[in-house]
C-alpha cells in the first residue's frame, strides 16, 4: 500500500528523544479490540507491557502473501485469467483447488481450533480473473470483490474460530451487497485520507467510507501511517495529527488499527512514539502531552523537560501552519541541530549515551539541510566532518521472531542506506568543486515540452548540487516524457561546452535515455549515448563542444526516453 514519492520540501521544527527504558502504559480504556504500531520498539517489548498487537505474532498469514498457501507442484487453475491467458501475476479467487490449497494450509499449521487472522488479498497489482465463474459471480475488468467474497464466505463457514480479512484496495473497493459472517473483516488503507491536524475535504468522505464499512462488517481494521518513509531518522510531529485520526476511527466502527512505522528499522524517537501512541490507541482522547511529558522525565531526568518541550514545539508548528504532512517526501529543513549537540554535552552516563545516538541520527538531516540550501566551497569540510559523525551511528541490532539477529542501517522504506548516502553525498561535495565559471548556475532553464506533475521544478538542474543516485529525490529531475524531454539553456550567452549529469536507479526502474541531443535554432549540433554507468556510483555525464555558429540561436537538449523504462533521471545542466 504505497504510492510515488513526492519531492515537496516541509519545513519542520526538529526535536529528538532517545528512550532507555520502560514506563507504564497511562490508560485502559481498550477503545481498539487490535492495536498495533510498526515501530522497532514494538517487537521487542513485553505483549501485555503495553497491550499491543503484532503481525508476526498474531496473523497465520498478513499482507499480500496469499501465495504461502500455494504448494510446490501445483495447479494453474488458481491462476487468473485474461483474455483466455493464464497470469501467474494474480489468483482466480473462484478457483476450488485455490480453496483447497488455503484449507489445507489452515489445517496442517494451525487447525481449526486455535483462533488466527488470515489476510485473504489479492496481489498488489490491478489484474483480475475475467474466467467464466468469476464473471458469473459478478467480477468485472476492474472489480474481483465478489470473487473475493464469496471465498472468504465459505471460508469463514468452514473454520468458524478464525477470522478472515479482505482490503479495501485497488480491485477489492466495492462494498459487499449483504454483511458479511461475523468472522470476516476489512483491512482499510488510510492513504487517501491526509495526515492533517487540521480538518480535509478527504476527511467527511473517508468517514463514510469507515461507517459504510461498519455496517457491513464486524471487524474493520484501519492501516494508517506514522512515518516520513523517505526518512526515518528526522523526527515526524504525528501526535496531534493521529489523535484527531484515531477518534474519527473510533466513532465511525473501526475496531483494528495499524500504525505503519518504520517497522524492523530504527527511527529516531520510535521508543518514545510507541508509548504515547500506545495511550492514544488505547483511549484516543489520552492527554499525549501528559504522557510525553511523564515518558521524558522518567527516562532522562537532566534533559527530559527540554527534550518534551522540543517535541511539543513540533507539534503546535504542525497545527499552526494547517500544513499536511507529507508520507513520502524529501527529508525537511530543521535548525535545532545545534541545540542537541549542546544538549548532549550536558548529559552524562546511558542518558548521554542515548541522545548521541540521536543526534548522529538526524546529522542526515543537518546535511539535508545544508544540500537543499546550497553548499558553498567554504562549506565542504564542515558538510564531510557532519558525514563522518553520520557514519559513526551504530548499527541497530533487531531480533525477528525466529530468533536471528540482523543488523542494518537503513533509513527508508525504498532500502536507502546510510553508507550509500555517504558515499553518494561525498562525491556530490568532489564535484560541487567544480563548478568553477559554470555559467548555468542559479540560471533559469526551460521546459519545451511536458514535465511530470510531481516533479516540475528545473531549478534542480542548475542549483550546483549534484544529486544522489542512491535517493532519486535528491537533486534531480525525474521524467517519463514521451518521446522526449526538452529544455532550453537561456539565450544571450556564448557557451562553448555544455555538460550533462544522468544518474540512474535499477532497483526503482530508473533508465538513462537512449540518447541526448543538442541543437540550436532547430539544427542538430551533436547527438549522444550516455555510456553506461559503473555501479555503485549511479552517476554518467555527456558532454557537447558548442561550435561558433550556433551562439546566435537557442540551445536545446533533447533526452529521449527508453520506451521499455518509464522513468529517466536528469541531474546538473552546466555550460562553459
Amino acid at each position: 500500500m504505497k504510492r510515488i514519492c513526492r519531492p515537496v520540501l516541509f519545513l519542520l521544527t526538529m526535536a529528538v528523544i532517545y528512550a532507555c527504558h520502560r514506563m507504564p502504559a497511562t490508560a485502559n480504556d481498550e477503545t481498539f479490540d487490535y492495536r498495533e504500531i510498526y515501530l522497532p520498539y514494538s517487537f521487542m517489548c513485553d505483549e501485555k507491557e503495553l497491550g499491543l498487537n503484532c503481525v508476526d505474532r498474531d496473523w497465520a498469514i498478513w499482507g499480500h502473501n496469499l501465495s504461502r498457501v500455494v504448494p510446490e507442484h501445483h495447479s494453474n487453475s488458481i491462476y487468473a485469467n485474461v483474455g483466455g491467458n493464464t497470469v501467474k501475476k494474480q489468483f482466480c479467487f473462484s478457483s476450488p483447488q485455490l480453496l483447497i490449497y488455503i484449507s489445507k494450509f489452515i489445517d496442517e499449521e494451525y487447525g481449526a481450533n486455535n483462533p488466527q487472522r488470515f489476510a485473504i488479498l489479492p496481489n498488489d497489482n490491478d489484474i483480475v480473473c475475467q474466467c467464466a465463474r468469476c464473471r458469473e459471480l459478478g467480477c468485472t475488468p476492474t472489480d474481483a470483490s465478489p470473487a473475493v467474497f464469496a471465498l472468504l464466505d465459505k471460508l469463514a463457514g468452514n473454520y468458524p474460530k478464525h477470522t478472515f480479512f479482505t482490503s479495501y484496495y485497488l480491485t477489492t473497493k466495492q462494498l459487499p451487497k449483504a454483511p458479511l459472517p461475523d468472522n470476516v473483516g476489512v483491512l482499510v488503507s488510510a492513504m487517501d485520507y491526509p495526515l492533517s491536524a487540521a480538518e480535509t475535504p478527504q476527511e467527511q468522505k473517508f468517514e463514510q467510507l469507515l461507517k459504510d464499512w461498519s455496517s457491513m462488517c464486524r471487524n474493520v481494521y484501519v492501516w494508517d501511517y506514522i512515518n516520513n518513509f523517505d526518512d526515518y531518522y528526522t523526527p515526524f510531529p504525528i501526535y496531534t495529527v493521529m489523535q484527531r485520526r484515531l477518534q474519527l476511527y473510533a466513532r465511525s466502527g473501526v475496531n483494528g488499527v495499524f500504525l505503519n512505522g518504520s517497522g524492523h528499522d530504527y527511527s529516531t524517537y520510535n521508543r518514545i512514539n510507541t508509548y504515547v501512541l500506545a495511550a492514544l490507541l488505547s483511549s484516543p482522547d489520552a492527554d499525549w502531552r501528559e504522557v510525553l511529558t511523564e515518558t521524558c522525565r522518567r527516562l532522562f531526568p537532566n534533559a527530559g523537560e527540554t527534550l518534551a518541550h522540543f517535541r511539543m514545539e513540533q507539534e503546535d508548528y504542525v497545527v499552526s501552519t494547517g500544513r499536511i504532512l507529507p508520507l513520502y517526501d524529501g527529508v525537511a529543513a530543521a535548525d535545532f541541530y545545534g541545540k542537541m549537540e549542546r544538549l548532549a554535552a550536558s548529559t552524562t552516563g546511558s542518558e548521554c549515551s542515548g541522545v548521541n545516538r540521536i543526534l548522529r541520527a538526524v546529522t542526515l538531516t543537518r546535511l539535508e539541510l545544508m544540500r537543499l540550501e546550497g553548499i558553498t566551497p567554504e562549506e565542504v569540510d564542515k558538510a564531510r566532518a557532519l558525514l563522518a559523525r553520520l557514519d559513526s551511528i551504530d548499527d541497530v541490532s533487531v531480533v525477528n521472531m525466529n530468533g536471528k539477529i540482523w543488523k542494518t542501517r537503513i533509513y527508508s522504506e525504498s532500502y536507502w542506506t546510510v553508507d550509500s548516502y555517504i558515499s553518494d553525498y561525498k562525491q556530490m561535495l568532489d564535484l560541487c568543486s567544480g563548478q568553477k565559471g559554470n555559467l548555468l548556475l542559479h540560471q533559469p532553464l526551460t521546459a519545451l515540452s511536458r514535465l511530470d506533475e510531481d516533479y516540475s521544478d528545473l531549478s534542480v538542474l542548475t542549483d550546483g548540487m549534484a544529486g544522489l543516485p542512491s535517493n532519486y529525490h535528491c537533486g534531480q529531475l525525474l521524467s517519463s516524457a514521451d518521446p522526449s524531454l526538452n529544455i532550453a539553456l537561456p539565450a544571450g550567452r556564448r557557451y562553448r561546452r555544455v555538460r550533462v549529469g544522468l544518474t540512474t536507479n535499477i532497483q526503482f526502474r530508473i533508465a538513462l535515455p537512449l540518447r541526448v541531443t543538442l541543437s540550436s535554432g532547430g539544427r542538430e549540433i551533436a547527438s549522444m549515448v550516455p555510456s553506461p554507468v559503473l555501479a555503485p556510483s549511479g552517476r554518467t555525464t555527456v558532454e557537447f563542444d558548442v561550435p561558433a555558429w550556433a551562439e546566435h540561436g537557442t540551445l536545446v537538449l533533447r533526452f529521449f526516453r527508453n520506451p521499455e523504462v518509464h522513468t529517466m533521471a536528469i541531474d546538473e545542466i552546466e555550460a562553459y
